[in-house]
C-alpha cells in the first residue's frame, strides 16, 4: 500500500510522462516543418536557446516548490508550494507548445495552426488554474474572517466551493476556445482570460501583504512579479504590432518573462517580516 506522499509523487510523475508523450507526438508530426523553420527563419536558433533557458529555470522552480511541499509533515492541495509547483510545471509544457507554434507558424496551413493554438490555450488556462484556485480560496477566507459570510467557516467547505467555482470558470473558457473560428480571434480571446485572472492574483497577494497574511512567502514581491507579468501580457499585442511576428519580438518577450518569473520565485523563497 502506497503512502500518501508516494501516491502524490507517482501522480505527478504520471502526469509529466503523459504530457511528455503528447508533446513528443506533436513534435514528431511536425519534425520536417520545425527543421525547415530553423533553416529559413533568421534568429530561430536564438529563439530556441532563450525558450530552453526559460524552461530550465521553470523546471528548477517547480522542483524546489514540490520538494518544499513534500518536506512538509502533511500535504494539502491548497498549500502554496504545491500550487506554485503545479503552476511552474504546467508552464513548462506551455513553453514546449510555444516552440512548436514558433517553428510551425510560417510553414503550416491556418487550420492546423489554429488547432495548435487551441491546444496551447487549453494549457494556458490550466497553467493559471492553480493561481485562480488560490485566489478564490483566499477571497472566501477573507470574507469569512471579516464575517461577510458564515457558510464557509470550515476549511473543507471553502476548498469544495473554490473547486466548483474554478471548474465553472474553466468550462466557460474551454467552450470559448473550442468555438474560436481563426487564429486572429484566438489572439483576442486568450488575453480576455489571462488578464482578468492575473489582476485577481495581483490583488490577492497585495491584499494578503496589507493584511499580514501568507507569512511563509513575501506577498508583496509575488504581487509585484505578477503585476509585471500582467503588464507584459497587456503590452505584448502592441509590441507585436510594432515589431511584427518576428524573431526579435519573440526573443524580447521571452527574456522579459524570464526576468518576471525570477521576481515571482524570489517572492516565494523569501519570508516576509511583518
Amino acid at each position: 500500500m502506497l503512502e500518501k506522499k508516494e501516491t502524490y509523487l507517482l501522480s505527478i510523475l504520471i502526469g509529466i510522462l503523459a504530457g511528455s508523450i503528447g508533446i513528443v507526438l506533436l513534435y514528431a508530426l511536425n519534425f520536417t516543418a520545425i527543421l525547415k523553420t530553423l533553416q529559413i527563419i533568421e534568429g530561430a536558433n536564438i529563439i530556441l536557446i532563450v525558450v530552453v533557458l526559460r524552461m530550465s529555470l521553470l523546471a528548477m522552480m517547480a522542483y524546489i516548490m514540490f520538494k518544499q511541499w513534500f518536506s512538509q509533515e502533511n500535504q494539502f492541495f491548497s498549500d502554496l508550494p504545491f500550487l506554485f509547483g503545479l503552476f511552474f510545471l504546467i508552464l513548462i509544457f506551455g513553453k514546449l507548445l510555444d516552440i512548436l507554434y514558433y517553428f510551425t507558424y510560417f510553414t503550416l496551413d491556418e487550420e492546423t495552426v489554429l488547432v495548435y493554438i487551441k491546444i496551447r490555450q487549453f494549457v494556458a488556462i490550466s497553467t493559471l488554474a492553480p493561481m485562480l484556485y488560490l485566489s478564490i480560496m483566499m477571497i472566501l477566507f477573507f470574507l469569512t474572517i471579516n464575517e461577510k459570510i458564515h457558510k464557509y467557516n470550515d476549511t473543507r467547505e471553502r476548498d469544495i466551493i473554490s473547486m466548483k467555482i474554478l471548474f465553472l470558470i474553466l468550462i466557460i473558457e474551454s467552450i470559448a476556445i473550442i468555438l474560436t473560428p481563426n487564429p486572429q480571434v484566438a489572439g483576442i480571446i486568450l488575453p480576455l482570460f489571462v488578464i482578468p485572472s492575473l489582476i485577481i492574483v495581483v490583488w490577492i497577494f497585495y491584499f494578503s501583504y496589507k493584511n499580514q497574511r501568507l507569512s511563509s512567502v513575501h506577498p508583496l514581491i509575488v504581487s509585484f512579479g505578477f503585476a509585471a507579468f500582467l503588464c507584459s501580457n497587456i503590452f505584448r499585442p502592441l509590441a507585436q504590432f510594432i515589431l511584427g511576428e518576428t524573431a526579435i519580438f519573440t526573443i524580447i518577450v521571452e527574456i522579459v518573462d524570464i526576468i518576471v518569473f525570477i521576481v515571482i520565485f524570489t517572492g516565494l523563497i523569501i519570508k516576509v517580516k511583518y
